[in-house]
C-alpha cells in the first residue's frame, strides 16, 4: 500500500510543504505542494532575536499545513528550519514556541546539513558528475563542491537575498541600485569567501543553482528568448545571459522591474541582491556556465528520510523512469524492457563499435516511456507521451536530450516529427535531425518486434553486410502482428539508415 510523506521547509524567505506519495518499492511522486512568503529573516531584531509575535504570525499557516498533511493521510513528517531560525540568538526558544503554538516538532538544520540536502536534490535528478552547487536562500547561501557525484566541501554563509537586501538595499531609491551600492555588496561577498580556498581552486565547473534567484533568472531568460521548452529544471544559461541581467535588472525602477516577464512581484526587490551574490561567487570560482536545478533542499530531506543508508541514487534517469512507470501508466514493464533490449541490440549492431552513450540514454527513455500517454487516451497516446516526456522533468536528461527522447518516442517522419523539429530548433543541434530519424525508426522497428506485447519473439539476431541489415527472429509461434508492423516500418528504417532491411523467422530454440 502506498504511503504519504510530508516535508516542510521553513525558510528565510518562504515556507513550503511538499507531500510525496511513495510505493512499497520506493517509487515516489509529488501529490501536493503549498508555499507562502514569510520573509522570516526580516523578523529578526537588532538584538538578533526573533520574538514570539513573529512566530504567532506564521502559526496559522503552519497549522493549516499540518491540516493538509492530515487530509492527505501523511504517515511520516519532517519539518526543518534553515538560516532565519538557525541564526537567531534564541533559536531553541523559537523551536519551543512553534511546538506550543502548532504541536509541530521542528529540527534546525546546520549549514552543512542544508548544503548536503541540496546536493542530494541535485545528484539524484541531474546527469552531472562534477560541479559547484550554489543555494541562495533568503538568509543564507550554501556552496557545495562535488566531484564524481561525491560531495567534497560545503560552506554556509549567513547572508541571502532577503537579509542582504535589508542590509545593502535600504538606501536604494525607487529600486535602482547605484554602481557604488553594487560594488559595496560585491566587496562584502568577496571578502566572505577568502578563508575557503577550494572555492577558488576548482575553475571551469558548472554552477548549479538552487532556490528562487537562479530559477527566476531562468524564467526571465526563457521569456526573453521565446524558449520552446518552458521547464526550468536542467535549463542552462551562459555567462553572457547572466551578464545581461546584471547590467539591466539592478538599474530598473522597482515598478518597472515588477513588470518583467517571468519575474514574480514578490521577488522583484530581492532578485537584485540574489543576482549580485550569484555573479560575484561565480566569478570568484571561475565557473563555466549556469545550470538550474528544480530539485533541492526538500528533495534532499525526503531522500534522507526514506533512504537513510543510501540517499544517493545509482542512476537518476533510471530512478526517474521507474517513478513514472510506477503510477497508473498502462504499459507492461516486461514489454518496454524487451523494446529497449531490442533497440539497443540493433543499435550496437549498426554502430559497429562506435556507439554513443547519449544515444543509449535516449533509446532507454523513449523505449520505456513511449506509451505513457495511454494513461490519458489510448488512441492518441503517442502525442500525449510527447507532452509527458517534455514536461515531466525527467531526471538525468538535459533539455536537448529531453526533446530528442520525445521526438524518438513519437517518431512520425511525414508529419509530427518535422513539425517538432522546427518547434524546438532553438534547443537542438544541426546533427540532431539525422539522429532523430535514425533512432526513431530503429525504435519503431523494436516496438514492432513486440507488437502484441506478449514476448512471442523470444530473441533477435541482427547482422549487417552488403548495405543491408538482416534480423533472424526466434519465435514461439507465427508472429502475425509483429510481421505486419515490420512491413509497416521497414521503409522508414531503410530511408533513415540507407540500408536494405530483411528478416527471417525460425522456431524458438526453447520452444
Amino acid at each position: 500500500m502506498n504511503s504519504k510523506i510530508g516535508i516542510m521547509d521553513i525558510g528565510s524567505n518562504s515556507i513550503r510543504l511538499v507531500i510525496y506519495e511513495m510505493t512499497e518499492t520506493g517509487a515516489y511522486r509529488i501529490v501536493q505542494e503549498c508555499k507562502e512568503a514569510a520573509r522570516l529573516s526580516e523578523k529578526v531584531g537588532a538584538n538578533g532575536r526573533m520574538e514570539r509575535e513573529a512566530i504567532r504570525s506564521i502559526a496559522p499557516l503552519l497549522r493549516q499545513f499540518m491540516e493538509v498533511c492530515r487530509m492527505h493521510g501523511v504517515v511520516r513528517m519532517r519539518a526543518a528550519a534553515t538560516a532565519a531560525i538557525r541564526n537567531a540568538a534564541n533559536s531553541d526558544e523559537i523551536v519551543q514556541w512553534i511546538a506550543e503554538e502548532t504541536d509541530l516538532t521542528l529540527e534546525i538544520l546546520s549549514g552543512e546539513q542544508e548544503g548536503y540536502a541540496g546536493f542530494l536534490g541535485v545528484v539524484n535528478t541531474m546527469n552531472v558528475s562534477d560541479g559547484i552547487i550554489i543555494d541562495i536562500g533568503g538568509g543564507s547561501t550554501e556552496i557545495t563542491l562535488f566531484r564524481d557525484r561525491t560531495r567534497l566541501h560545503t560552506v554556509s554563509f549567513p547572508f541571502g537575498a532577503v537579509n542582504m537586501n535589508w542590509r545593502f538595499g535600504r538606501e536604494v531609491k525607487n529600486g535602482e541600485w547605484s554602481p557604488g551600492q553594487i560594488e559595496e555588496m560585491e566587496s562584502f561577498v568577496r571578502s566572505s569567501l577568502q578563508n575557503h580556498d577550494w572555492i577558488f581552486s576548482n575553475p571551469g565547473l558548472p554552477f548549479i543553482g538552487l532556490g528562487g534567484t537562479l530559477r527566476t533568472l531562468a524564467k526571465i531568460n526563457q521569456k526573453r528568448r521565446d524558449y520552446s521548452l518552458p521547464v526550468t529544471h536542467h535549463y542552462e544559461m551562459t555567462i553572457e545571459d547572466v551578464d545581461y541581467f546584471y547590467s539591466s535588472l539592478p538599474h530598473l525602477p522597482y515598478e518597472k522591474r515588477k513588470k518583467t516577464a517571468g519575474l514574480s512581484k514578490d521577488r522583484a526587490d530581492i532578485i537584485v541582491p540574489g543576482l549580485i551574490i550569484l555573479k560575484t561567487i561565480f566569478e570568484a570560482a571561475q565557473g563555466s556556465a549556469y545550470l538550474v536545478s528544480g530539485a533541492g533542499l526538500r528533495d534532499g530531506l525526503f531522500h534522507e528520510l526514506v533512504n537513510a543508508e543510501q540517499p544517493v541514487v545509482a542512476n537518476p534517469l533510471i530512478a526517474s523512469i521507474r517513478n513514472i512507470l510506477s503510477f497508473a501508466v498502462p504499459v507492461s514493464e516486461a514489454h518496454v524492457k524487451r523494446v529497449n533490449e531490442y533497440a539497443v541490440r540493433l543499435y550496437d549492431t549498426l554502430a559497429e563499435g562506435t556507439s554513443i552513450a547519449m544515444d543509449k540514454r535516449l533509446l532507454l527513455t523513449a523505449a520505456t516511456l513511449y506509451k505513457t500517454g495511454a494513461a490519458l487516451n489510448y488512441y492518441h497516446f503517442r502525442q500525449h507521451s510527447v507532452f509527458w516526456i517534455l514536461h515531466a522533468g525527467i531526471g538525468g536528461l538535459s533539455h536537448r536530450e529531453t526533446v530528442l527522447a520525445a521526438l524518438i518516442a513519437d517518431y512520425h517522419p511525414k508529419n509530427r516529427t518535422p513539425r517538432l523539429l522546427r518547434t524546438h530548433a532553438d534547443i537542438l543541434e544541426p546533427s540532431d535531425e539525422e539522429r532523430v530519424h535514425r533512432l526513431g525508426s530503429l525504435l519503431q522497428l523494436a516496438i514492432g518486434m513486440d507488437r502484441s506485447e506478449s514476448g512471442i519473439i523470444t530473441s533477435i539476431h541482427p547482422t549487417t553486410g552488403d548495405d543491408a541489415l538482416h534480423i533472424r527472429l526466434e519465435s514461439r509461434s507465427e508472429p502475425i502482428l509483429e510481421q505486419r508492423d515490420l512491413v509497416a516500418v521497414a521503409k522508414d528504417f531503410q530511408k533513415a539508415w540507407n540500408l536494405t532491411l530483411s528478416w527471417s523467422i525460425l522456431p524458438s530454440s526453447s520452444f
